[in-house]
């Protein structure tokens, strides 16, 4: 008789999204389970799994298969086990917490526009992010401004560490250092490099390149996954075979390579902006992520993302900072649901039947909007990416 008891490792936790899920907050892998494995995993996760009869062959690969992606373990674990319940579909995932609007940049392309001592009250931050929990959610996104400025950020960072999301902090990385590093609860770091020197310091302004860089290397030094951003700008177009090596060197998780919309900052500084047909080459050639987690067809995007702004107003995201769903004070679950979705099928993309409509999904609608006034135009630097469009 088989006396092991198997019990759900603490990284990991069943989501009830739009398909029952395991997820591991550490590595961001979902995996879609069936109802059987469900009921098998609800029980390891609370008091642990006992198989009560012999183990037949399916039973035991999906044991195996458990323990080998570690999954299970086969001693307690001291762990979180948040509320289960069926998620809206389509679901809320990502959650962009913007937190404060305080920057100790003056970024020229910013489009979060400049730095103002607004910021969400640590209150209202542990509500939405439980509220986020309970919703199933997956990742927080925790930005600004530079979230690091959030008067109350060490209170924030605290409460942050034993909720089931994967949290990621989006920063210029010019404040980063090893105190912050070793109390720091977050699983990844999304730090904005914006070319090499010349091009990223054009932006961003004298002394941030190097301060960047090094933020990168202290914060792999210190185990956290580490990702790049990169916005394509006039400064920047001749140093991306130089910054690709630069990245590849760096080894890091994910380089996100897109264009700019004009909002914000950029709005003084055009000069800087870059044509759809130039952008959208470099988007084709350079920059890596990882796969993406498994999205419901139907939609565009932004279909399982929220944003809520320092203000504590909720969004569809940060770019449509000046349309509010309502505010924070509602609950999650009451603005999640008031989102209006953009359904792929109304898009232009849909209507001509562009072959790479499954992969893009119509791009951004808020850039695609900027360009031509016609909410179901298509991204224009996704059909340059993407070779629909020719330069």
């Amino acid at each position: 008789m088989n006396l092991t008891k198997y019990y759900l490792e603490e990284n990991f936790f069943i989501k009830l999204i739009d398909f029952p899920a395991i997820y591991n907050i550490k590595t961001d892998e979902l995996y879609s389970i069936n109802k059987k494995a469900l009921e098998i995993l609800k029980e390891a996760q609370q008091s642990g799994f006992a198989p009560s009869e012999e183990i037949d062959s399916e039973l035991r690969e999906f044991l195996n298969f458990c323990l080998n992606e570690g999954i299970f373990k086969v001693t307690p674990t001291k762990r979180r086990n948040p509320l289960l319940k069926q998620s809206p579909i389509p679901s809320l995932r990502y959650l962009e917490l913007q937190i404060t609007k305080r920057c100790n940049l003056k970024c020229k392309h910013c489009f979060v526009g400049q730095s103002k001592p607004i910021d969400l009250p640590f209150e209202k931050i542990k509500r939405v992010l439980t509220d986020f929990e309970e919703l199933q959610g997956l990742r927080v996104l925790i930005t600004g401004g530079e979230p690091l400025l959030h008067p109350e950020f060490d209170k924030i960072n605290d409460f942050i560490k034993d909720i089931a999301l994967r949290k990621i902090l989006f920063t210029n990385g010019t404040l980063i250092d090893e105190r912050l590093l070793s109390k720091l609860n977050v699983h990844e770091l999304q730090i904005s490099l914006d070319g090499m020197k010349q091009g990223h310091e054009a932006l961003r302004g004298s002394g941030t390149f190097e301060k960047t860089l090094s933020a990168i290397k202290k914060a792999k030094d210190f185990n956290f996954d580490v990702s790049v951003a990169t916005v394509i700008h006039k400064e920047n177009l001749n140093e991306f075979e130089e910054l690709e090596a630069l990245i590849k060197d760096l080894n890091v998780r994910e380089w996100i390579v897109d264009a700019l919309s004009i909002k914000g900052n950029l709005d003084q500084n055009k000069m800087l902006w870059v044509l759809p047909e130039i952008a959208g080459k470099i988007m084709s050639k350079y920059g890596f992520t990882l796969n993406e987690h498994p999205k419901v067809e139907k939609y565009g995007c932004g279909a399982h993302l929220l944003c809520i702004l320092a203000n504590g107003e909720a969004t569809f995201c940060s770019l449509y900072d000046n349309e509010s769903l309502g505010s924070v004070d509602e609950g999650l679950e009451s603005l999640w649901r008031r989102k209006n979705q953009f359904l792929i099928e109304t898009l232009e993309c849909y209507r001509i039947n562009c072959p790479f409509l499954k992969e893009c999904r119509g791009g951004c609608r808020f850039r695609a909007t900027t360009l031509s006034n016609q909410l179901d135009a298509p991204d224009l630097f996704k059909c340059y990416q993407f070779g629909r469009l020719l330069s």
